[in-house]
């Protein structure tokens, strides 16, 4: 029985043809096929990434919070789920700008145009104000706008919820579980259609902005995954 492929070697594959069909619309002026064809499907995969990014946190962790059996531990966990999420979130951005402002300060990475896109910055309200917005007045819209915080402050509140019911809430229990099910094989079929996304957008960046593209790209994963190893690192001390 022959060996199925691993998705990573799958994933590295379809970026290699996707570069090399990219070059080959770049030089052969075919750039308009990956903007009107290839990349529609890289961008359904994006689409489908948004969309279970929400239900996965939900579920997973009514689903641990379910299986702990004992209302006492779910506002222990509850505290420092928030508290690792906030703490992991500040370091991440940290090494971020730590790692872009090194390679931006070595001259390694691209000067764009600074009208191509503009961001706002909110200015800072205080930690209270920051504090009462982690508490959702709407669920629907706090799943609609994917405000991760605050989906876990409400799996918190159901999952303790759900076991402070007891007997009577065994329906519901099973139902969480059952769905969690669902969701877990819908997003295993989802990831195992990234080596589509990789080879439509690797296609498309090439085509589009030519082969010097390669070295910024390549600049920016080198400096990616030296921040991802440095959060590894830090969340894991």
């Amino acid at each position: 029985m022959k060996k199925k492929m691993s998705l990573p070697m799958q994933i590295l594959i379809a970026l290699i043809l996707g570069i090399v069909v990219g070059l080959i619309c770049y030089f052969g002026g075919f750039a308009d096929i990956t903007t009107n064809y290839l990349k529609p499907f890289g961008d359904i995969f994006v689409n489908l990434l948004k969309f279970i990014v929400v239900p996965v946190v939900l579920l997973s962790m009514i689903d641990g919070i379910l299986s702990m059996n004992d209302m006492r531990k779910v506002g222990s966990v509850g505290i420092k789920t928030v508290a690792y999420f906030l703490i992991t979130t500040a370091i991440a951005c940290i090494i971020g700008l730590v790692f872009a402002n090194i390679f931006n300060g070595a001259g390694l990475f691209p000067v764009l145009d600074p009208e191509s896109a503009t961001y706002e910055a909110k200015e800072f309200s205080g930690f209270m104000s920051t504090l009462v917005s982690i508490f959702p007045t709407n669920m629907w819209q706090s799943f609609s706008s994917a405000n991760m915080l605050q989906v876990i402050v409400i799996s918190l509140f159901f999952g303790g919820s759900i076991l402070a019911a007891g007997e009577r809430g065994k329906l519901a229990k099973d139902i969480v579980g059952s769905f969690y099910a669902v969701i877990e094989k819908l997003m295993g079929f989802i990831i195992s259609l990234a080596p589509i996304g990789v080879f439509t957008y690797m296609a498309w960046v090439v085509a589009t902005q030519g082969s010097e593209i390669l070295v910024s790209l390549l600049l920016v994963i080198v400096c990616a995954y030296l921040g991802y190893i440095c959060l590894l690192y830090t969340s894991d001390a």
